[in-house]
This record gives structure tokens, C-alpha cells and sequence, in this order.
């Protein structure tokens, strides 16, 4: 008998960075695109898709595969970010997290009160998957906000977290938990 299987060393896995965007309409076009990358995507090998570039040149990239969904999954990285309200583990210095977002968010209202229903717009169309560029056009008060991330980053950001849920939560709520989630937390509405 032989052995039928292949064995794997860490040593041998193969790393790939992969320029790509994605824009599209609908959050099920979202994933269905996102599936079809990953069907692209070799065996025993580590994936970084550079996704977005932010006006102050930093970079969205995912991470794959990751840890948590057994490959079906991805990790949203910024370049240079450094949360302020967690220590980060292992990969995931670069990692914003829901509570960093909520908090970035909650700053800027806090800061500039002023531009909270804007704010609030903002994130509700990259919620309906529009993107930053298009948003921020409509909204040119918000390029004022100073303080957290860049604007157009934190919309990036989020764009990817809903993508991300969407994908985890398939078939079940999606990017609208995270979006209850800063709904709540951000703009104190009620979630029923």
C-alpha cells in the first residue's frame, strides 16, 4: 500500500498577495464575488488582498484563511492601525475590531455633534453597499471630523466588517447585527 494523502509542512506554505477590489451592489453580489475569489485561491497557501487604498495612502487588506470559520473566512487589517481600547493577540495588531469601530464612531459624534445625522447616513449607505468615495461626496462635512481614523477609512472599514458578517452569517443576520450593534451604540437607537 501507499500513502494517498500529501503531508504539509509549515515551512512550505505559500504566501500570495493579490491586488483586488471589489465593487458591487448588493450584499449577496458581495458574497458571491468574494466566493468565487476564494475558489481561485491554491491549496496550503496564505492570502493577503490588498482591497482598498485610503486618501492617506494605507491600505485595507484581508487576511486569509483565517483561524475561526474553518476557510471560509477573513481577518480586515489596516494598515498602521493600533486599536486603543483593546490589546491586540496574536496577527492581529492591524485588526480593527467591532468595538473599535463603535468607539471611532462614538468619538466623532462626540466631537462633532453637528455631523452625527450625517454620520449616521454615511454608515448607513456603505450599510446598502455603496462606497466611501460616493458617500463622502454627498456628505462633504464630514472630511472636517479630525479626530479617530480618517473618515474615509473608518467607511472602508465597516464596508469590509459587513462584507466579513455577511459571509459568516450566511443565511442568517448578516451585517445586520453589526449595524444594530452601532446603531445602538453610536446613535442611541432602540433595537427591538
Amino acid at each position: 500500500m501507499r500513502r494517498t494523502s500529501q503531508s504539509f509542512n509549515k515551512s512550505d506554505r505559500k504566501k500570495f498577495v493579490v491586488e483586488w477590489i471589489l465593487k458591487a451592489s448588493s450584499s449577496s453580489e458581495q458574497r458571491r464575488e468574494l466566493a468565487e475569489k476564494w475558489l481561485e485561491e491554491g491549496r496550503f497557501a496564505d492570502y493577503r488582498y490588498n482591497v482598498e487604498t485610503c486618501y492617506d495612502g494605507s491600505r485595507i487588506y484581508l487576511l486569509r484563511p483565517t483561524p475561526l470559520n474553518k476557510g471560509f473566512d477573513f481577518q480586515v487589517n489596516l494598515e498602521n492601525f493600533r486599536s486603543s481600547i483593546r490589546k491586540p493577540r496574536k496577527n492581529t495588531l492591524e485588526m480593527p475590531s467591532h468595538g473599535d469601530v463603535e468607539h471611532d464612531l462614538q468619538v466623532k459624534v462626540k466631537k462633532y455633534p453637528e455631523s452625527q445625522a450625517d454620520l449616521f447616513m454615511a454608515v448607513s449607505e456603505i450599510y446598502k453597499c455603496k462606497e466611501a468615495e460616493e458617500v463622502l461626496e454627498r456628505a462633504p462635512s464630514l472630511a472636517k471630523i479630525s479626530v479617530g481614523l480618517p473618515i474615509d477609512s473608518i467607511l472602508r472599514i465597516v464596508k469590509w466588517l459587513f462584507i466579513e458578517q455577511d459571509l459568516t452569517y450566511w443565511g442568517w443576520t448578516g451585517r445586520d447585527k453589526f449595524m444594530a450593534a452601532i446603531e445602538h451604540q453610536v446613535f442611541g437607537l432602540d433595537t427591538d
